[in-house]
C-alpha cells in the first residue's frame, strides 16, 4: 500500500514537471545546413579505424592467439578442477 501512494505521488510529480516544462519550454528547427551535415556524416559508410590498420594476415594471426590462450584457459581450470577435487588420487592413508 505504501509503495503504490509512493509511485502515485511520484508519477504525480513527474506529471507536474512535465507541464511546467511544456509551457517554458518552445520546439525549436533546426537550421538546414546543420540538418544536412548531420545526415551526410550518418550516410558515409567509412571502415572504422581499427579495421585499416590490421591487414588479413595480422587479423589471422591475433584470431589464432586468441583460440590457443582460450584452449591454454580451459586446461589450466580442468587441471585446478582435478586437483581440488582429488580425482584419481587414493584416499589412503600412507603406512
Amino acid at each position: 500500500m505504501n509503495i503504490e501512494k509512493t509511485i502515485r505521488a511520484t508519477k504525480d510529480h513527474l506529471n507536474t514537471l512535465e507541464s511546467r516544462l511544456n509551457g517554458l519550454l518552445r520546439p525549436i528547427q533546426p537550421r538546414s545546413e546543420f540538418v544536412t551535415s548531420v545526415r551526410h556524416r550518418l550516410q558515409v559508410t567509412q571502415r572504422p579505424a581499427i579495421i585499416d590498420r590490421f591487414t588479413n594476415l595480422q587479423f589471422v594471426f591475433i584470431s589464432l592467439l586468441g583460440v590457443i590462450s582460450g584452449v591454454v584457459l580451459v586446461v589450466m581450470g580442468a587441471r585446478f578442477l582435478v586437483n581440488m577435487l582429488g580425482v584419481g588420487k587414493s584416499n589412503r592413508i600412507p603406512n
